[in-house]
């Protein structure tokens, strides 16, 4: 028997399978990014003189909570006072509270800079209504890193800032404004794609990242698996329904029509936010929201495959809102798989968040 790990909330399970099934393990793993320490220098040399800096995070990813913290250690060793510093701090991929809890645990002696988007008022700016801590400040910083969504697809760095709340376009009907307003703003950008970090202005790093995204995380698959197994990515990625399921989405091409795909994650959380279970209960998928769009997205796909989960959401509301199996342990759902489709499934196991294309 061999043992397959994955990540489940703060932890990780395992399932054993037999050495006899075929199995293919798909894995790309980033963590360890390749930066010029040089790079943080030149961003703070412009830095220096000025009296207003707003920090704009887009918490993506670990490796991006972990380049922000490297990057105010830098701030804060050449004497770059704290509270010259907004820290303009969002995520469209997790829970708001769960953001905060997140945050203020690792930046405890930024506290008082910490500033979310739906805390301070928006003024228009060309058009835009732009977060208040963004047009007062004198330099302006972003940090994020791109990773395939099952909705989205590789989301550009104009959609993280539209995302994250902190720039709202909807009185903009030309798309070209949006480099005119990076370029205005004067925005300097350290964005992570894969091991690598992306630096220069926004309007000039953005399509390299895009382009460089695909090459980093699509994985051409030859043929199609029985059964796929795929985590959440562990917490906090994985802390509701609503923040995983578009991973569905993105793992649907690595298995076969009548095939089962097994998403292992915790939920903690429960099923995510007003909104979103809203329609998960009342079937309406009208509302224009990412969690409504990869469940809409699910329902389709569910109409040629099979989904089972481990989570801790009850298995009667996985059953009766996605009529789908779920179980307590991995290795339940792997015994189901089998029964399924025999000892001679073929099995694929995907191991970091990618999109598997034919």
């Amino acid at each position: 028997m061999v043992e397959y790990w994955f990540k489940y909330g703060v932890t990780e399970i395992s399932g054993e399978i037999s050495e006899d099934v075929k199995v293919e393990k798909v894995s790309r793993h980033y963590s360890n990014l390749e930066y010029d320490y040089s790079v943080f220098s030149k961003i703070i040399d412009e830095l220096i003189g000025e009296k207003n800096i707003s920090v704009v995070f887009d918490y993506s990813s670990p490796s991006g909570i972990d380049l922000l913290k490297s990057f105010l250690a830098d701030v804060e060793a050449r004497g770059v006072e704290k509270d010259r510093l907004k820290l303009l701090v969002s995520s469209w991929r997790i829970n708001s509270k769960i953001l905060e809890k997140e945050v203020e645990d690792v930046l405890k002696s930024y506290k008082h800079c910490l500033v979310y988007p739906w805390s301070e008022d928006k003024v228009e700016y060309n058009g835009f209504m732009i977060s208040r801590s963004i047009i007062d400040s004198s330099s302006r910083v972003y940090i994020s890193s791109i990773i395939p969504h099952g909705v989205l697809g590789y989301p550009s760095i104009k959609d993280s800032l539209k995302l994250c709340g902190y720039i709202n376009d909807n009185i903009v009907s030309d798309s070209s404004q949006w480099f005119k307003l990076l370029e205005e703003l004067n925005f300097i950008g350290l964005c992570i794609v894969g091991d690598r970090v992306y630096s220069g202005y926004l309007y000039e790093i953005n399509d390299e990242c895009m382009r460089e995204a695909a090459g980093k995380y699509n994985v051409k698959i030859e043929e199609e698996a029985d059964i796929l197994l795929v985590d959440g990515c562990g917490w906090p990625w994985d802390s509701t329904l609503e923040s995983c399921l578009h991973i569905v989405d993105l793992v649907d091409e690595g298995v076969k029509d009548g095939g089962l795909i097994g998403l292992i994650s915790e939920c903690r959380e429960g099923l995510g936010s007003y909104t979103f279970v809203s329609s998960l209960f009342s079937k309406n998928l009208r509302e224009d929201n990412l969690g409504v769009k990869a469940l809409m997205r699910v329902m389709n796909i569910l109409e040629r495959k099979k989904l089972a989960l481990v989570s801790t959401i009850p298995k009667s509301i996985i059953e009766k809102i996605l009529h789908s199996r779920s179980f307590d342990t991995l290795q339940d759902l792997l015994t189901y798989g089998f029964r399924m489709y025999s000892k001679h499934a073929f099995v694929r196991i995907v191991d970091g968040v990618l999109w598997l294309t034919k």
